[in-house]
């Protein structure tokens, strides 16, 4: 399962899905021999999917919180990426402190929106389904700032002029494929991510997708 709206991790781009987190399964897959078939979602259901068995396992930049550890299994942490805010830059907004009353667009179901909640709740949360409508929302003056991580932050701000972005919160927790509890793929799963990291395989994807601006343009 995952959620192809969140560039450069998974997006759609001339009907194919493409990413860095669709590269990492598919180089998983490669490694356990096995053919990866990918079910696109909004990111809110990922979860139900998982649960019902529609799906056994999902990557979707999910952060392996210490509350959804309690009802999913996770992989080994594959990305970390620390929380940013996008803003125009007549209006910046580079500080936790500075989030206090104003209205904060995220993903619906997102680690953000968790965030938000439990840092700061006098922020007017605004949740959408797609990080592009955040974005838009936030160009047409419906929101005062975007909470994201770094990585599509930077990603953003370089195909957005009049838009720029800070890092306001570092994250202790990664990014980690999940599976329903009890999971027998697990097991393989972090078997062949850690032969990828230890390879790194994974640094190369890095290199490839989060680490050259130029590619976003």
């Amino acid at each position: 399962a995952i959620s192809a709206e969140y560039p450069p991790f998974e997006y759609i781009e001339k009907g194919e899905i493409k990413g860095f987190d669709i590269d990492v399964a598919k180089l998983i897959g490669k490694t356990l021999g096995v053919q990866v078939v990918f079910e696109n979602r909004a990111f809110n259901t990922i979860f139900p999917l998982l649960d019902n068995g529609q799906a056994d396992a999902a990557i979707s930049t999910i952060t392996a919180s210490v509350e959804r550890r309690k009802s999913f299994d996770f992989s080994e942490v594959y990305y970390k990426s620390d929380l940013a805010t996008i803003f125009k830059e007549q209006r910046p907004i580079t500080t936790v402190g500075q989030l206090e009353g104003k209205k904060v667009a995220c993903q619906l179901g997102s680690t953000m929106e968790l965030w938000l909640k439990a840092h700061v709740p006098s922020a007017s949360r605004v949740a959408m389904d797609h990080t592009n409508q955040a974005v838009e929302a936030l160009k047409a003056g419906h929101v005062d700032t975007v909470l994201i991580d770094e990585v599509q932050a930077l990603m953003i701000t370089q195909k957005n002029p009049g838009l720029s972005y800070a890092v306001i919160a570092p994250v202790d927790e990664g990014y980690a494929i999940a599976f329903k509890k009890g999971s027998a793929h697990k097991e393989p799963v972090d078997r062949a991510l850690k032969a990828l990291i230890a390879g790194g395989e994974l640094k190369k994807l890095e290199a490839q997708w989060l680490k050259d601006p130029a590619l976003w343009k």
